[in-house]
């Protein structure tokens, strides 16, 4: 009875390998029972060839997939295994470059599709062209690619006769346009830069003719064209500074009109109607001057403070029995506002005028009114002035001073700058620590101060002092670092430790020696004397 469905088993294989019905014939011939018996071996190894005659033709179609399958089956025949395994080195060898190019064409195709969007059509293209054309997704970015290129050569040649025609405006519309449907174009560039250079030079002509409403509407006239280049960026400052001047002029806050001017004078040099305004501010700092030396400067700085207690609404509805004037002594030294002028003794350190003003002037010492830097030698009672312009010094002088070995009038002062007043009126101006706004004036040898000072110490909130070439005080006996620094209108000290966080701060009390880390020194008010008089 078994072998008798075997044999019938055996016979239907055997159809089906005759039949062309390969895998129907496999299936049957695979089943261990008939696999074992010798007409199932032989139905195996018919069909390896047959196999290998269809795994070679889905290798010629590219069907590697298939001709792999169709392999591993005729494997199955346990014959011819050499060429077996040879055709599937093949396939897979091929299989894989093909792949490999496949791979290689969707990476190109997405990196072309990342450029267009961007805007670079042309290097989008390049990389098309080598997708090939038999791609569909490859050949639709192409023809977008040429829609965004015509549409840009369009507006772009409307934008160039425009120009030309001496419309600005109109062409600036239509070179926006073009750049919206090509932003990397080599041609839009060169007009945008054609076009911005010619209105900027427009609009700064006429800020410098002072029309600066008409300079404001030129430079608004850009848009977002031009906005990379630095001509643009500087004009646009200048006129930033001209309307802060403005806003502050409305206001009468002149000193800040000032400031704002003097980075003018550094950003537009040579323009006749900000060196003319510089000069009024000037004329209206020596007015304002006057008016504090004369009588009514006088009345304010006489020996006594008068200040108004219970000036303000009544308590419990009754009037402060204190709502009078009342004349106090001048405050004590130690007590009251901090000087705008200090002389620091440090013991075995030296002399050093420490100057807390914005401005600060320097001139003759043997004067009346002796400059904040008094200089013993040839020069005018103001012979020049610095201004601190948030973390910037400018210096300015009412002749020719040199700077760095060059005459001028007004400089920005960098570290380093050695600046002649006169002969024997030189210094080197010093930034030492990026950490500190403050500034020293290192004057030299032929150079003398009152009161043997050696170095000018132009105070902005923060200043060391110690050891190093970062500090604004150089004392040698400094064990450690100390800084001078300014809180609640006093002056105090504090150490600096090892990892640079500070520690141990003190007040520090004018007129009275204070002893720190090594450091032995005493603050007074600075005192020019001169002909047996006193100057403060």
């Amino acid at each position: 009875m078994l072998s008798r469905l075997l044999i019938v088993r055996l016979k239907a294989a055997e159809n089906a390998l005759k039949d062309g019905r390969y895998d129907d014939a496999f299936r049957m011939a695979t089943e261990p029972d008939i696999r074992e018996h010798r007409r199932g071996a032989s139905v195996l190894q018919k069909l390896t060839d047959r196999y290998l005659d269809r795994a070679r033709a889905h290798f010629k179609a590219d069907r590697y997939a298939e001709a792999l399958l169709d392999l591993t089956k005729a494997q199955a025949g346990g014959v011819k295994t050499n060429e077996i395994a040879e055709l599937r080195e093949q396939i897979r060898t091929v299989a894989e470059e093909e792949l490999r190019k496949d791979n290689s064409k969707r990476l190109r195709l997405q990196a072309a599709r990342r450029r267009i969007e961007r805007g670079s059509l042309r290097a989008g293209q390049r990389l098309l062209d080598e997708v090939g054309d038999d791609d569909p997704d490859a050949m639709a970015l192409k023809r977008r690619v040429e829609d965004h290129q015509d549409d840009a050569a369009q507006w772009l040649s409307e934008a160039q006769r425009f120009f030309a025609n001496g419309q600005v405006t109109e062409a600036i519309e239509r070179l926006n346009k073009a750049k919206s449907a090509e932003p990397n174009a080599a041609d839009a560039a060169e007009l945008e830069a054609k076009i911005s250079k010619q209105v900027i030079e427009q609009a700064r002509a006429a800020l410098q003719a002072g029309r600066v409403n008409r300079a404001i509407d030129e430079l608004a006239r850009l848009g977002s064209i031009g906005q990379s280049r630095s001509d643009r960026r500087e004009l646009a400052d200048c006129i930033d500074k001209v309307r802060q001047a403005a806003a502050c002029l409305g206001d009468s806050r002149f000193e800040e009109v000032r400031q704002e001017v003097l980075r003018l004078e550094h950003l537009m040099p040579g323009v006749k109607w900000v060196g003319r305004t510089s000069a009024q501010l000037k004329q209206l700092d020596d007015l304002l001057l006057a008016l504090r030396a004369g009588p009514l400067g006088q009345c304010a700085d006489s020996g006594a403070v008068r200040v108004a207690v219970g000036s303000g609404p009544a308590v419990g509805g009754k009037a402060d029995p204190l709502a009078e004037t009342i004349r106090l002594a001048t405050p004590p030294l130690g007590g009251g506002t901090l000087p705008q002028r200090l002389l620091l003794l440090i013991d075995g350190g030296g002399s050093f005028l420490v100057l807390r003003g914005d401005r600060v002037s320097l001139g003759r010492a043997a004067a009346k009114l002796p400059a904040d830097v008094p200089i013993f030698s040839d020069l005018s009672e103001h012979h020049a002035e610095i201004a601190r312009v948030d973390d910037d010094y400018f210096l300015f002088a009412t002749r020719d001073i040199e700077v760095g070995g060059r005459k001028t009038r007004h400089q920005l002062l960098r570290d380093g700058d050695r600046v002649g007043l006169g002969r024997r009126a030189r210094f080197t101006f010093r930034l030492p620590n990026r950490k500190s706004p403050s500034a020293i004036l290192q004057m030299s040898d032929s150079t003398r101060l009152p009161n043997d000072v050696r170095q000018v110490v132009l105070l902005r909130q923060t200043a060391m002092l110690g050891v190093g070439p970062s500090v604004h005080i150089a004392c040698r006996s400094a064990q450690r670092g100390l800084l001078l620094f300014e809180r609640a209108g006093g002056l105090w000290v504090q150490l600096q430790g090892r990892d640079g966080a500070a520690e141990g701060a003190r007040p520090i009390e004018i007129g009275r020696t204070i002893e720190m880390a090594g450091v032995s020194f005493t603050v007074e008010p600075w005192q020019v004397r001169s002909a047996g008089q006193s100057f403060a």
